[in-house]
């Protein structure tokens, strides 16, 4: 089990931000563009090789969505934010499994599922000027992939309140 924390940077211009483990030890980078439309996000090891890249679906019909791609900008997963009134919950389509993130309204405490199977947990810490979330990621393989669905969630949820 590895617990992480993404912490986006209080005066970064390109929505960067650094994700350590409970040691306080650098594990990811998540590095921005100055302008993006898109606010696409590339999530990086520390060996600077690239894992992931998230950015946001350029229109919407109805509700906003998320694409996680692959290093190379492959669509791997669609982070889609389902309609519920009371709870915030999010469906990921295209990935080879099942993956559902249960979360409450203020999307403070969500759960992340993978066929069935809870793979990790997620809570949003509220600090002033930035977003904080603590990560636990039941298998350590899964930690690149779960802080890219983090980053596609925030990205819908930045884009929710800029609507």
């Amino acid at each position: 089990m590895l617990t992480l924390q993404i912490r986006n940077k209080m005066a970064s211009l390109r929505g960067s931000s650094t994700v350590k483990d409970e040691n306080d030890v650098d594990r990811f980078v998540v590095k921005g563009k100055l302008i993006s439309w898109r606010k696409k996000k590339r999530i990086y090891d520390m060996d600077g090789n690239l894992l992931y890249k998230v950015k946001n679906k350029l229109i919407r019909w109805w509700m906003n969505s998320c694409y996680v791609c692959d290093k190379d900008g492959h669509k791997i997963a669609r982070v889609k934010q389902k309609f519920k009134i009371l709870k915030k919950e999010f469906t990921v389509t295209g990935y080879s499994d099942e993956i559902e993130i249960k979360g409450n309204f203020f999307q403070s405490a969500m759960e992340i599922y993978r066929n069935g199977e809870k793979i990790g947990e997620a809570s949003k810490k509220f600090w002033a000027w930035t977003d904080r979330f603590a990560l636990v990621c039941y298998n350590d393989a899964d930690a690149p992939f779960l802080v890219a669905l983090i980053i596609a969630i925030d990205n819908i949820n930045d884009k929710n309140l800029s609507d």
